[in-house]
């Protein structure tokens, strides 16, 4: 079987500033280092963070004065004044370009401008976003949303960083219908743009996909939904042992790739499966 594993497969550029932040403070201090919600979106790498005393505070009540790590999704403006009022040394781990997206939020809100931000309303990142807006703020997931939108005026669009491009087109052109004089950001990261690029690229060249990476992982999520909607077998996992050895036995040709939460090891362990088969 020849294994074609995408160059943009596993951590990205926050996700690792993240953890080495966490690596870090962990060696830096003798207690317990909380993070602010899971680190990343990969069971696995989270059990490896707690052997190294990293854990989410939400399971863990802080003890007083211990750090703690804001993840790559950033948070509210609320939340990281409530963390720091409350005596906890915060170490903000926040991916820069969420942080550009926050700032270019806070600063179109003071100017007047409504804020739509296409994305999932239930994703951290999204929730954190909303915080910048000093105005009207919403959340958008289809176009059919964007004709909803109870705004006239100036009004600005963004995406969240993870948003499957093709679909962020979609709901910025309907939005640009609505609102010719809205403003409308491409904020998708280029960490993102890869990934998917890579698998509507491998899609045409193998018989499957198999994406590698948390079942709560939305930008994981969306590369199996790529896969699939190019009409191939397409199998998300979290490790090797849920390969669906059955299926894949016999191929000759299959793509690998991974989401941005997804660690190295992890990968490792897929190919070398795959290999065998």
């Amino acid at each position: 079987m020849k294994i074609i594993l995408a160059g943009s497969a596993g951590f990205c550029m926050g996700v690792k500033r993240a953890i080495a932040m966490a690596h870090r403070a962990a060696e830096n201090s003798e207690g317990t280092v909380y993070t602010y919600g899971p680190l990343i979106h990969n069971p696995q790498e989270l059990q490896r963070l707690a052997a190294e005393r990293i854990v989410p505070m939400e399971e863990t009540p802080p003890e007083p004065n211990s750090s703690v790590i804001i993840r790559a999704h950033g948070v509210t403006p609320d939340t990281l004044e409530k963390l720091r009022k409350d005596g906890l040394e915060v170490l903000d781990a926040t991916c820069p370009k969420v942080s550009s997206i926050q700032e270019r939020i806070r600063e179109y809100s003071l100017n007047g401008y409504a804020v739509v931000i296409s994305g999932d309303p239930d994703h951290p990142e999204v929730m954190g976003l909303l915080g910048f807006a000093t105005g009207p703020a919403f959340v958008v997931e289809t176009v059919e949303d964007v004709d909803r939108l109870p705004v006239s005026g100036k009004v600005l669009l963004v995406s969240q960083t993870t948003q499957d491009e093709l679909k962020y087109e979609e709901v910025r052109e309907r939005f640009l219908a609505r609102f010719p004089d809205g403003c409308a950001l491409s904020t998708i990261c280029s960490s993102t743009h890869m990934r998917q690029s890579d698998v509507r690229r491998m899609v045409r060249e193998v018989e499957a996909m198999v994406i590698i990476g948390g079942r709560n992982s939305g930008n994981t999520k969306r590369l199996h939904a790529i896969s699939a909607e190019a009409g191939l077998p397409a199998f998300q996992v979290e490790t090797a042992d849920e390969l669906p050895l059955d299926q894949l036995r016999g191929l000759s040709t299959v793509g690998v790739t991974a989401g941005a939460s997804t660690p190295e090891w992890i990968i490792r362990d897929v190919v070398k499966v795959l290999e065998a088969l």
